[in-house]
């Protein structure tokens, strides 16, 4: 059922909602906007900038894309300009009616692929609150309010890509308590990890590393949750694991290599970015870097065994779908490895080795010439899938079981030579040194169970956790078709002058809405072109629209990146959603197309609608007899998902129906008319196969017990005699 507000309170409140919503954060931000940026005041920005010198020849010799240094080393992408920037001796102030008083700089650096800045004080005032972004405001970080002062009084930022970069501080009217605000630092991206149109970061990393999302086996698309992309000193990448504790109360630990280090404050101005990986296995379409948290502590620091644990400023939200790795302190592990990577600061890879690591001695040295302990790490002899490259560093080997058994230090595998890796392991650094700050088990078994092993923590509960639905099926394969005619694209700008494109969801009888996820195919940049992302509730069709996020230029939805936009706060709905594009026709070619499915025989409903010309909504397949089913490549993430309950529905002789649903310890299926044996699969929501199974249907009803299964959301596939069925289906707990 849709609530239907009187017609001025549904105005009122949709006014809210947008509002509400229009800001895409990359860090954990607290909503709003910054001022618009006329021209007028980017000129007297421009006139007040300050530049930083040009980048040392030094700098570019020794850190050419051909140059690469060994492992061992951290990823390093940026020069660091030291600064002393605040309101009192730069940029300029003004006021706004209400008597806000507004602080805006312009930074630059000639030819920065992206900046990044360390506050040296940052301690925000109440009721204040602070924006950075580039000039064009395709990409804006903030507000940052009081509620992300850190104890350190320090404060790092996410890149912004380009070679300028605004800053712009808020000070409300009457605000007697002084803000603290000073630019320590300023990084020039010299590598281009972080350009939007950068050609050189995604897949810069070996051609040999499988991509994480490839997997199919949910015990590594758990675990590879815990592994994170870390930022050091806005300048240098590397990989690291959160880690659960025997506590088990979601401490924000994370594990990486003491290398990675290389000052005592470097923690309080590090960069987590969580799931940057390519969604759905595609190696074409490059994930998005939004999901990030800032600062943390020094908990342990043991150089000589390479080893450093962190504890993060904050709990990871639920929206990033953390995961707290377990760990095993074995001093003999058995059967298969793997590690989970960042190597070159790419997506999140993969390296496997068939044989078990062996204990052994890395005789290298920490960079400051420490030598590290004898026999403190597990050797890889060979990888058989995928390697270790700068930007690896830090990262967890798992045991077969998806359990920490150690952090990368280095070694010389490489894609054509995968030998000789060798990674800390964790039972020697456990307790080596008596001190607190030189050992894990102080924080990691901080009652002293005398636990040899822990299993992984999935902090958030079962109505907390959040998913990522899609309705593209694991065997769908994204790409763009043109209507006949050279009429332009089903899922893009044409000649029809389609207003909006929408994926279906639902129904649920409640869902809770925490962001939205576009893969665009084409985005042919233009200054005058920018779209909408909307979300919709209705009956039968798209009816009313209960989100937005308007004016997205395209130079912020470049083609094969994943768009992210994570809603400041989260909407509880309920019914049939749809998310979709919203277009306007600004210029005459062809500007942006969405990805959706190819021909694949096994979907047999279409999810996938436009808005005509005339605003009326239709599913595609509508639109042409020669339209096969399809699904728009746009993805929700979601949490509290409720389907309608067919619990108590006993199926008739002439429907379809899978039932219970939940479902609990079974699942049971109606198919009109048949007797003989089904096969039945069920999808997660990465579109990985996590069952098959061959069953028995007498007088058209079937049973299959579920009990093994994780509980979640699941696409299923059932074949019957020449009839193919899809659908979904929530598995509960046992």
């Amino acid at each position: 059922m849709i609530i239907q507000y009187p017609k001025m309170y549904r105005y009122v409140f949709l006014f809210w909602l947008l509002l509400l919503f229009v800001d895409l954060s990359a860090q954990i931000s607290r909503g709003g906007s910054p001022l618009p940026l006329f021209e007028s005041e980017l000129e007297v920005l421009n006139d007040m900038a300050e530049s930083m010198p040009g980048l040392p020849l030094r700098v570019q010799q020794q850190y050419a894309v051909f140059d690469k240094p060994e492992k061992g080393t951290p990823l390093r992408f940026a020069h660091t300009y030291d600064v002393t920037l605040s309101p009192e001796n730069s940029g300029y102030i003004t006021k706004k009616n209400d008597g806000t008083a507004v602080w805006r700089l312009l930074i630059e650096s000639k030819g920065a692929y992206s900046l990044n800045l360390i506050f040296d004080q940052f301690a925000l005032a109440p009721g204040c609150s602070l924006y950075i972004y580039n000039p064009d405001q395709s990409v804006v970080l903030g507000a940052f309010t009081h509620q992300n002062n850190l104890p350190s009084g320090r404060f790092a930022t996410a890149p912004i890509p380009g070679d300028q970069i605004i800053v712009e501080y808020h000070q409300s009217a009457g605000q007697s308590k002084r803000s603290l605000l000073e630019i320590g630092s300023v990084n020039h991206d010299f590598l281009d990890l972080f350009s939007l149109k950068s050609i050189s970061r995604f897949n810069r990393s070996g051609s040999c590393n499988p991509d994480f999302t490839c997997e199919t086996d949910d015990l590594w698309l758990e675990a590879g949750q815990s592994v994170a992309r870390i930022m050091v000193n806005g300048r240098d990448l590397c990989s690291g694991t959160l880690i659960n504790n025997t506590r088990q109360d979601g401490k924000p630990y994370f594990l990486t290599a003491a290398h990675c280090i290389t000052d005592m404050n470097d923690p309080a101005t590090a960069i987590f970015t969580f799931n940057y990986q390519v969604p759905g296995c595609d190696g074409r379409v490059e994930g998005a870097f939004t999901q990030t948290l800032s600062g943390s502590f020094l908990r342990a620091y043991v150089e000589d065994l390479d080893v450093t644990l962190l504890e993060m400023s904050e709990i990871p939200p639920a929206a990033y779908r953390p995961y707290w790795a377990g760990w095993d302190r074995t001093t003999n592990p058995q059967g298969e490895v793997t590690t989970i990577h960042h190597p070159e600061g790419d997506v999140k890879k993969v390296a496997r080795s068939e044989n078990a690591p062996t204990a052994a001695s890395f005789n290298a040295s920490s960079p400051g010439g420490v030598p590290f302990i004898g026999n403190s790490h597990w050797r890889i002899a060979r990888w058989s899938e995928g390697t270790t490259e700068r930007g690896s560093s830090g990262s967890p080997l798992f045991t077969n079981e998806g359990k920490l058994i150690g952090s990368l230090s280095g070694g010389s595998a490489t894609c054509s030579n995968p030998v000789n890796d060798y990674f800390a392991r964790l039972n020697r650094v456990w307790d080596y040194y008596e001190d607190e700050s030189q050992q894990l088990a102080f924080w990691l078994d901080p009652d002293e169970t005398g636990a040899s092993s822990l299993d992984g923590l999935q902090y958030y509960n079962e109505q907390e956790k959040v998913l990522r639905l899609s309705n593209f099926l694991f065997e769908d394969v994204a790409g763009m078709e043109k209507y006949s005619g050279s009429s332009g694209f089903w899922s893009g700008h044409n000649l029809f002058g389609d207003q909006a494109f929408a994926e279906q969801y639902g129904p649920f009888s409640e869902v809770t809405l925490h962001g939205v996820y576009v893969m665009p195919a084409r985005s042919d940049f233009s200054m005058t072109q920018d779209v909408n992302i909307s979300v919709w509730q209705g009956v039968t069709e798209p009816e009313v629209k209960i989100l937005s996020r308007s004016n997205i230029n395209l130079l912020s939805l470049p083609a094969n990146r994943e768009y992210f936009w994570r809603f400041n706060e989260s909407l509880n709905t309920h019914g049939n959603i749809w998310v979709g594009v919203e277009l306007n026709y600004n210029t005459q070619t062809d500007s942006v197309v969405i990805y959706h499915s190819l021909y694949n025989p096994s979907k047999q409903v279409g999810t996938a609608w436009v808005m005509d010309a005339n605003n009326q909504w239709k599913n595609l397949a509508e639109r042409e007899n020669s339209i096969y089913p399809v699904s728009f490549w746009i993805d929700l993430l979601v949490s509290n998902v409720r389907d309608l309950d067919t619990s108590n529905v006993a199926p008739t002789t002439t429907d379809f129906m899978v039932y219970p649903n939940p479902v609990i310890n079974e699942i049971r299926f109606h198919i009109p008319d048949f007797t003989g044996y089904a096969k039945l699969e069920l999808y997660n929501q990465s579109g990985q196969k996590v069952i098959e199974h061959r069953v028995p249907v007498l007088d058209s009803i079937g049973t299959v017990a579920h009990h093994g299964t994780f509980p979640g959301l699941y696409i299923y596939r059932l074949f019957a005699g020449d009839k193919i069925y899809n659908g979904k289906i929530y598995i509960k707990a046992d």
